[in-house]
Parts: structure tokens; C-alpha cells; sequence
């Protein structure tokens, strides 16, 4: 069950257009469709991942090439010096080039850990970690892991987690806080686990390479996700 505090934030889904389904307009990059209307999943997501293995494919220049040298398996070493816990779905990620290896981006977002984990402190307490980032960073996407082992994924046009110190660096502000409340911050509930967001992230790229860019059909998993568009639109 979601705790019932990230209801107190906008629940949004930040991502690309998909050609001729649902689209924003043009020259817009990401959209933001409401978090309710988004398809249902309707496969298992286990914890290891391993649907990903299973209707995914492996490409070159997918998430597991990384900017400037990062390791998305830093966060491991970032969580363990906050006595942290991690989803194991979203710890199996981070730490596996193979299953990184299956999910492109049409945006060229990368994964990045960031340099330290950021407390939350209201409307729900727990921790900030950053994962993933659009190449632009015009877009960052953060796990927020609470007590109990809960965790949501949220998103934000701004950069948290780092350590900049330089006073002159006013692109990023709010890179050198440690502690924030989510309240009157641009923040958005976009996926009540890693694995949901995980599963949307990756089929949406696969079904914007097939409408333009591999000019393929949709397979059966893409074409569900599609229809539940089409069956919304007025007739």
C-alpha cells in the first residue's frame, strides 16, 4: 500500500512523447501526463529483475555506458554510509551492467548516483537518492526511500544531491543541500516502486524506437501499452 504522505505531492508522469499516441505538442522534449491515467502493468515485476531479461533486449550505447566515469553502483557504498536499506529491485539495477544494457534512452538520459544521499524531512521523513539524469538536465529522478523498506520514485527539473560548494554556480542551487522538505519544492510522485518506473521508462523508449527510429511494429507488450491511449481517445 502507497504512504498515504506522497499523496500530498503532484502526481505526475515526466517522460518523451509517444508519436501519434499521446504527444504534448511540438518541440517539447518531456511531457507531463497525469501518474492516474498512465496503462496498467500487466506482468510481474520480480525483485531480480528478471522480466527485464525476459521481453528485454540488449543493445550497445544503453544505460550501462555511463557519463564522466560514474558507477551507478556507488549508491551501495552512499546508502551503507547512512546505515540505508535499498529495494533490492532498484540495488539490482544499479549494480548490473547486463540488465542496464537493456533499457535505451531516446533522450540519452544516464544513470548517476550522485555524490551523497540527501535527508528528507517532511511530508514524509526518509532519504533522497539521485539515479537518473536527462543528458540536458532539464529532468532528475530520485529514489525516496522511507522507514519500513517503502520507496517511491519522485522527480524534479532540479539537481539535488551533489556537492558543489562553488557560491558562483547559481544554475544548480540546491545541489549543496543535506537536508530539504519536499514542501513548496518542485518535486512529483511519478511511480510507487523502482520496478514500476523501471518497466514504463524502458517500454516507452522501445515504443518510441519502433514509431521513429527502427520503423517496426509494436510487439504485444508495447501494443497493450499503446491501445489503453487509443481506447481513450474520442471517437
Amino acid at each position: 500500500m502507497l504512504h498515504n504522505s506522497w499523496s500530498d505531492l503532484q502526481r505526475a508522469w515526466v517522460h518523451v512523447q509517444l508519436p501519434g499516441v499521446r504527444a504534448a505538442g511540438p518541440h517539447v522534449t518531456y511531457e507531463i501526463s497525469s501518474y492516474d491515467d498512465l496503462p496498467p502493468i500487466p506482468i510481474e515485476l520480480d525483485d531480480d529483475c528478471r522480466w527485464l531479461i525476459q521481453h528485454g533486449t540488449k543493445y550497445t550505447g544503453a544505460l550501462d555506458q555511463y557519463e564522466r566515469d560514474l558507477q551507478p553502483a556507488a549508491v551501495e557504498k552512499l546508502a551503507a554510509e547512512r546505515n540505508l536499506e535499498l529495494p533490492k529491485n532498484f540495488r539490482r539495477f544499479m549494480t548490473s551492467p547486463e540488465l542496464q544494457s537493456r533499457v535505451r534512452s531516446c533522450t540519452d538520459c544516464y544513470l548517476d548516483p550522485g555524490e551523497r544521499v540527501v535527508e528528507v524531512t517532511a511530508p514524509v521523513a526518509g532519504y533522497l537518492i539521485h539515479f537518473l539524469s536527462d543528458s540536458q538536465s532539464c529532468a532528475h529522478w530520485y529514489l525516496h526511500v522511507i522507514d519500513g523498506g517503502q520507496a517511491a520514485v519522485l522527480t524534479s527539473p532540479h539537481l539535488y544531491c551533489y556537492r558543489i560548494d562553488n557560491p558562483e554556480w547559481l544554475d544548480h542551487p540546491s545541489c549543496g543541500l543535506e537536508q530539504i522538505d519536499l514542501g513548496g519544492l518542485e518535486f512529483a510522485f511519478c511511480a510507487a516502486s523502482f520496478s514500476e518506473f523501471l518497466y514504463r521508462f524502458w517500454i516507452e523508449n522501445e515504443i518510441w524506437y519502433a514509431l521513429k527510429y527502427d520503423k517496426r511494429p509494436l510487439k504485444p507488450l508495447e501494443l497493450e501499452y499503446v491501445n489503453h491511449y487509443v481506447a481513450k481517445k474520442p471517437r
